[in-house]
């Protein structure tokens, strides 16, 4: 089943008018690689949301539109802690060890912060 990422990822590519083919070959996948992320059935690339939204130039709306669907459909995430400060790395593994005790309200807290 297609998730929210394969769904704008395939919307965007017809609003561009592009072949499955077209669009593989513009990111530097295969197009079975490409197909497979549509359909949900393989794990979205590190860094393709971001080779998307400077490959086909999308505006701040449709990238954050892009994250988002990326963040709803990821069912794992990497993160890169080599440059990192430890206060960083901190925070990193006390989100990650406390992630499910987070209530919903306090997630958007957090986020809005972030922002």
């Amino acid at each position: 089943m297609a998730t929210a990422f394969g769904k704008e990822l395939r919307k965007l590519r017809i609003d561009k008018d592009e072949t499955i083919h077209t669009m593989a070959k513009k990111l530097g996948i295969s197009i079975s690689y490409l197909s497979a992320i549509e359909a949900g059935s393989r794990n979205i690339p590190q860094g393709m949301v971001d080779m998307i939204i400077e490959k086909y130039h999308l505006n701040k709306e449709r990238s954050e539109v892009m994250r988002q669907s990326e963040a709803e459909s990821s069912k794992s995430i990497d993160i890169d802690l080599r440059t990192v400060t430890a206060e960083q790395r901190k925070l990193v593994f006390a989100l990650s060890r406390k992630l499910n005790d987070i209530s919903d309200e306090d997630c958007l807290n957090i986020l809005n912060k972030l922002k």
